[in-house]
Formats: structure tokens, C-alpha cells, sequence
């Protein structure tokens, strides 16, 4: 077995022990920063941890090395900043007051890189182990000599042939619809998560919990401008596979025409997306159609799933599954009905050139003159519908005048209903930036659960000057709970609800039982009982069905 000693922490090449590596030129005396693990860490035995190459809101990557095979690996932790803490010990804790958040992001960090793992997908970076350690979890994933796709771009002249972005693209609209299928939205398909591999295979990285993926989330999102749907940037509207199909349009765009679109959050004020006539001309009439589609702004509008846009994209299918796929729209006064889809979906986009009159409609002079504007992404009037479901701020005339005599004040700023709130909605939130809050201290409450704030120091609608401290009290939740019954629930599920009752994660134990007539992975018995009154510090065991199904039953009879 190689001394990992004298494996440079920074590319995992062996350095000969040698400080300053001879490969990358890293000093391999440099640590990570203090609220990472430790250069040379091992985990589960097996993994030495090197240094950190990336951190977001949901957690740290480092590179690694797999001491049983050998090999290099990527090392992601669950760490979500604002919500943990680096223990002296290397261990992860929980902030006061986000205890149910981490939770929550913990058991979904885990359950998407199981569901990779489990796959057989083909277009993912493998993950090749997922485990629980130091109070968090840990997903490894295969090292693949690759660059993100805005790299290839830039290194190949910007753009990509059709011919050429069709089959590198179609096992990857297959996996992302793997992946929909299971429920995982990715939300962050840009061209810096897609990459190229240097057997020329396109790979998604980074399927992440869905809070990074949303502007107001109570996690420090992470959304790629351009890239990013509409839907990821307010509270009002969700995401869903439609969300997916605007990123992966959005890569496409960049790939067929070498601009990344507007970002969305522009296109629903002045949508001026705009396709030169020179690609207007060479690129399919189905592949604009498709792109165009799936491109647009508000959700309803938009093609629903993967698979309808693959169809429209790759088989031109675009009249019979856009009407079963795609939610009607309204009608648009004054719009021409030779413009429209059948079934009322989106328009097509028309390319031509008087050359090929017989096999599309003559519009070249109007792409020319106004490059493909109007006629693919939408004109003046279809930007003021999509304007009707956004609040748009008053005109205002003037502001007003100024009393040049008057006597100035303090102003006074209202303070807020804090109670029921999470002490972690009020970080990094403007709407709170007034105040000073400090945690008083926890006591039990059956009023509020466990992680809310139950008391606040100084009255909401009391008015106070800016930067007046706040004392705040977290509950600890009841001091009994009714435990709830998670039996017939999966771990996952099971966990999920004991947690929002305020039990700890590290309490909750996991163990085995066999029964053939039960459903396979879910919940057969629970300790304590349904409906026992106990300490929120409890153990709670749950026994999960290690049945397989048919498999079990096939392999069972042959002994």
C-alpha cells in the first residue's frame, strides 16, 4: 500500500515526501481553513482527506484518496453553512436554532447520493460510497478527468455544430430524467455543473438539497445566473421537472449560440432573448422549437418534463405530446392564429429562406431584420402577459418636499412577531437587519416546537431605534412528546417525522427485522410505542423490513 504520507494533499500524486510537490508546485505543509477537516483525516478507515477545493451552502468537496483501491476520489461533506460547526474533535454539531434544517438537508444529502449510487444512470459522476461520521454524512465519488462544459466552450471557440451537441447531450436529458422520475430535482444544470470528461462523455455534477437551489431558502443558495428558472427565485412558485428543463435548455442555448439567456428574473420585465440569423438559419426548426419552449419564463408556459421536451427536441414531436405534456395556455389578444400550436401550445419557430420554401415557411427577411426575436421567444405582447402574475411597484409622481425647518428625530423601526420564527431566518435577512438579537437561553415549551423562538425580549409592535438588542428564547419543544407513529412509514420518512417532533438524530437507531409479508424497507415496529409520552432526549428504535421482495422469497426456496 502507497505511504500517504508522501502523497501531495493538493493533487494526490506522490511527491517523493517532498514539502513543495513536484507535480502542481503545492506546499504540502498548508492546511485547511479551521471549520474544515484536517489535511491527511482519515474516514471509515479507508478515506485520507486532502485539502478543500470547494464549499457552498450545503457542504465542503476535498479531494481524497481511497486507501483500498488506490485511487483518487472526491470527498464531499455535509457541512451547511450558517447551520454547523467544526467540534475541537473534528466532529460536526448543529447552530441553536437549526437543529431541524441541518436535519432535514442531512437525510436528503443522503438519500440523493444513495439514490446515485443505486443507479445505474448514465451520465452521473459515480457516487461510490455514502456513510454517517462525525455527526454528518459523506458521499465518495469516482475522480473523472474532466472540465465544466463553459471551460470545453471557451477552449473550442465558443460554440457547438448540432451534429456535434446531439449525442453528447441525449444520455444526459436521459439521467436527468432518471433522476426527475425519482423525485431529485437538480435546479442547478448550468454549464459550469455539466462536465466533459476526456473520454468526451458529458457528466452532471452537484444534485444537491433543494434549499441550495432557491433564492429564499433558509441555506445559502447557490443558483447560476441564466441558468436558474424563474420559480427559483420567490417563494410564490415552486420547482419541479419543468425547472430542469429550463436549465437544461438554458445549457443548450449557450452551446448551440455561444450567449448564456438573460437571467430570469430580467426576461419577466423585458424578455429580449434574441437568436442571430445565422444560427436561426442552420439549426433545425424542431431543435428552436424545442428551445423556445422550454425557454419560457413562467412555469405554466413552459414544456412540463424532460421527456416531452426530448421528444420535441430530438423527434420533432411536437404537436401530439405538447398537448398532453404541456399545460394550456391562454390566448394571447391579437395574436396570429398561424403562429400558434395545435392543442394551444407554444408557437413554432419558423426558418427559412425562399430556397427551401417547400419544406418551411419564408421568413428569413424578418430573422435577418430582427434576429429571431419576435418569433421565437416571444414578442411585446406575450412579456406583458407573463407581467400579470408579478406585483409591479406604483408610479409615484414625487416623493415629496422637504420641511427645511424641521426638527430631526430618531426613527423608529417596528419591531416584529419573532415568536414561532427559527433563530436562523433572521440571519442575512434585511427585513430583520434593524435589530441586534442575541439568544437569551432554551426552555421547554408546548406551545412552539423544538428549534422555534418562544420569547422575545421586547414586544412585537414596539417601536425602538435601529440596532436595539433583542433577547430571544429557543424552545426546546415539549418537555414530553406523544411520540407519533412512523410504523409502514421508510427510514427516511420515518426519521423525518421524529425529527420535526423534536427528537435528536442521534438518537434515533436504526436497526433490522425480516418480514416477508410486510413491505419491503418500511417501518415494522418502533420503541417507544405509538402515542408513549417521553423525554424529546429519548432513544427511539425503529425497525426497518430488510426484506428485499421477490428476490428474498426466489432465493429463499432454492436453500
Amino acid at each position: 500500500m502507497l505511504n500517504t504520507d508522501k502523497l501531495c494533499p493538493n493533487c494526490m500524486n506522490d511527491s517523493g515526501g517532498e514539502r513543495i510537490c513536484p507535480v502542481c508546485g503545492c506546499d504540502s505543509t498548508e492546511q485547511n481553513g479551521s471549520d474544515c477537516l484536517p489535511v491527511r483525516s482519515v474516514l471509515a478507515n479507508r478515506y485520507t482527506v486532502g485539502r478543500a477545493k470547494k464549499r457552498n451552502g450545503e457542504g465542503i468537496t476535498y479531494i481524497g484518496w481511497d486507501n483500498s483501491e488506490s485511487a483518487v476520489v472526491t470527498v464531499r461533506e455535509y457541512f451547511p453553512a450558517g447551520f454547523a460547526v467544526r467540534n475541537p474533535d473534528n466532529t460536526v454539531g448543529m447552530k441553536k436554532g437549526g437543529e431541524y434544517t441541518f436535519n432535514e438537508g442531512l437525510m436528503e444529502f443522503m438519500d440523493i447520493n444513495r439514490q446515485i449510487k443505486a443507479s445505474e444512470l448514465p451520465a452521473h459522476m459515480p457516487v461510490t460510497d455514502v456513510f454517517e461520521e462525525n455527526g454528518t454524512v459523506y458521499a465518495i465519488l469516482q475522480s473523472i478527468s474532466a472540465i465544466t462544459l463553459n471551460s470545453f466552450l471557451k477552449k473550442n471557440g465558443g460554440t457547438l455544430k448540432w451534429e456535434q451537441a446531439r449525442p453528447l447531450f441525449l444520455p444526459l436529458i436521459d439521467t436527468v430524467k432518471g433522476m426527475n422520475d425519482l423525485g431529485i430535482i437538480h435546479g442547478g444544470i448550468s454549464t459550469d455543473t455539466i462536465l466533459v470528461g476526456r473520454d468526451g462523455k458529458l457528466r452532471i455534477s452537484e444534485y444537491s438539497v433543494k434549499n441550495l437551489r432557491k433564492a429564499d431558502s433558509p441555506l445559502e443558495s447557490e443558483l447560476f445566473s441564466g441558468f436558474a428558472a424563474a420559480e427559483q427565485y420567490t417563494s410564490n412558485m415552486h420547482t419541479d421537472a419543468y425547472t430542469d428543463v429550463y436549465g437544461l435548455c438554458a445549457v443548450l442555448f449557450t452551446v448551440l449560440i455561444g450567449t448564456v439567456p438573460p437571467k430570469a428574473t430580467d426576461r419577466l420585465q423585458n424578455d429580449s432573448m434574441t437568436v442571430p440569423s445565422k444560427f436561426a438559419e442552420e439549426l433545425p426548426r424542431h431543435v428552436l422549437s424545442a428551445l423556445a419552449n422550454g425557454l419560457q419564463v413562467l412555469p405554466e408556459n413552459r414544456t412540463q418534463n424532460i421527456e416531452a421536451f426530448k421528444n420535441e427536441l430530438v423527434y420533432a414531436e411536437t404537436a401530439d405530446t405538447a398537448a398532453v405534456s404541456r399545460k394550456p395556455k391562454k390566448a394571447e389578444e391579437g395574436a396570429k392564429k398561424s403562429s400558434k400550436k395545435q392543442g394551444g401550445t407554444a408557437k413554432y419557430v419558423v426558418i427559412s429562406s425562399a430556397c427551401t420554401a417547400l419544406v418551411f415557411l419564408v421568413i428569413v427577411g424578418v430573422l435577418v431584420g430582427t434576429v429571431f426575436r419576435e418569433s421565437v421567444f416571444g414578442n411585446k405582447a406575450s412579456s406583458e402577459q407573463s407581467s400579470d402574475v408579478w406585483a409591479s411597484a406604483p408610479s409615484v409622481d414625487e416623493i415629496g418636499t422637504i420641511d427645511s425647518g424641521a426638527e430631526v428625530s430618531a426613527v423608529l423601526f417596528t419591531v416584529p412577531q419573532l415568536t414561532g420564527k427559527y433563530y436562523a431566518e433572521l440571519a442575512d435577512n434585511e427585513e430583520y437587519d434593524k435589530f441586534e438579537f442575541v439568544i437569551k437561553g432554551n426552555e421547554y415549551s408546548d406551545k412552539f416546537p423544538r428549534g422555534q423562538i418562544c420569547a422575545q425580549s421586547v414586544a412585537e409592535g414596539t417601536g425602538v431605534v435601529r440596532d436595539t438588542k433583542i433577547e430571544l428564547t429557543i424552545s426546546l419543544g415539549p418537555k414530553e412528546i406523544k411520540i407519533a407513529n412512523v410504523v409502514g412509514l421508510d427510514e427516511t420518512n420515518a426519521k423525518l417525522e421524529l425529527l420535526k417532533q423534536g427528537f435528536l438524530y442521534d438518537n434515533i437507531e436504526v436497526l433490522e427485522k425480516y418480514d416477508e409479508d410486510r413491505e419491503p424497507g418500511s417501518v415494522l415496529e418502533q420503541e417507544p410505542k405509538y402515542g408513549t409520552q417521553v423525554s424529546a432526549y429519548s432513544a427511539v428504535k425503529i425497525y426497518i423490513n430488510s426484506y428485499k421482495g421477490s428476490t428474498d422469497s426466489s432465493s429463499s426456496g432454492t436453500q
